[in-house]
């Protein structure tokens, strides 16, 4: 969905050069969705050093790591196109064998993962892992903040400081129960919920040059098919929309519950999985009658010189 929202016919944006780089890292990577898929970018393809084929005269390496291996893909997947793959928890510094070693880093969908100093370390890491030599030393990242809205309650400006967090937990009807399960979580972990609007500030400090970066818009349900802002079509996508933004409120909501920091809109506690499951219905309820929007954006920046 990610192509379909910023318009990408690949993995990455096509201002990204990929003639001259050798070594690529998917961080965080899970199931290595995003590696795989840019490993079937014809110019990648072809150089990929497979024993299949006959060696190449400039291969690129694709590589994967995350805080959590058992998702990675069966073995054989990651050999039928040379992936290598290592454990890596991104807010701690990489091995010394591995810093400037990288022409490009891919990031993706933290949110709810990192606290700011866990960003701050993290871009740290990433940034001494990456080469400084061009076409190389490039973090390209893609993100979003939890925050929902409607139709009627559409995002805030690009130019706004950022999303106003009361008002959107307190959110009349489904939109604001929404909040008080995403937005939530987020606030009682400590992540950051305005990426978006920080990310640019939060580069520069860590010594990035920030080359290329646009706002999309993650629609579900029949925004898919109104929502205007977006540089591709997400119109295939209504149903495997609700489907992502339902998964994300059954599995918070429960772990709020025990914790007893479920709230309604108005502040009234959740104490009971009845109350929890009503919430999660009218959520349900809303989001096929009215459908949902969130805001995301992504970064191409540059390492900047030593």
């Amino acid at each position: 969905m990610k192509k379909a929202i910023y318009g990408w016919s690949t993995a990455i944006p096509s201002s990204i050069d990929i003639s001259g780089i050798s070594e690529v890292l998917d961080v965080a990577a899970g199931t290595c969705v995003w590696t795989a898929d840019f490993a079937q970018i014809p110019e990648v393809n072809a150089r990929l050093a497979l024993p299949c084929r006959p060696p190449v005269a400039n291969p690129i390496q694709l590589s994967a790591c995350d805080i959590e291996t058992k998702f990675f893909p069966e073995q054989s997947f990651l050999d039928s196109l040379n992936i290598k793959t290592f454990h890596q928890d991104v807010t701690k510094p990489f091995p010394a064998e591995l810093r400037g070693k990288y022409d490009i880093i891919h990031i993706s969908f933290l949110l709810l993962c990192l606290t700011e100093q866990g960003w701050k370390d993290a871009l740290k890491n990433v940034r001494d892992a990456l080469t400084v030599a061009e076409p190389g030393g490039i973090l390209f990242l893609d993100d979003a903040d939890p925050v929902i809205y409607t139709e009627q309650s559409p995002p805030p400006p690009e130019d706004a400081l950022s999303h106003d967090i009361p008002a959107s937990l307190g959110a009349p009807g489904w939109q604001g129960k929404a909040n008080r399960i995403y937005l939530a979580f987020a606030l009682g972990n400590n992540f950051v919920v305005d990426l978006t609007f920080r990310l640019p500030s939060m580069l520069s400090a860590a010594g990035f040059t920030l080359a290329e970066t646009k706002r999309g818009y993650a629609t579900a349900g029949k925004l898919c098919h109104t929502f205007r802002g977006n540089a591709g079509d997400t119109w295939g996508f209504e149903d495997f929309s609700i489907e992502n933004f339902v998964f994300i409120f059954e599995h918070l909501a429960p772990a709020l519950l025990a914790k007893g920091e479920l709230y309604q809109p108005d502040g009234t506690k959740v104490t009971s999985e009845q109350e929890m499951q009503a919430m999660l219905q009218e959520i349900r309820d809303g989001l096929r009658a009215g459908g949902a929007v969130s805001v995301g954006r992504y970064f191409i920046a540059r390492k900047a010189g030593e």
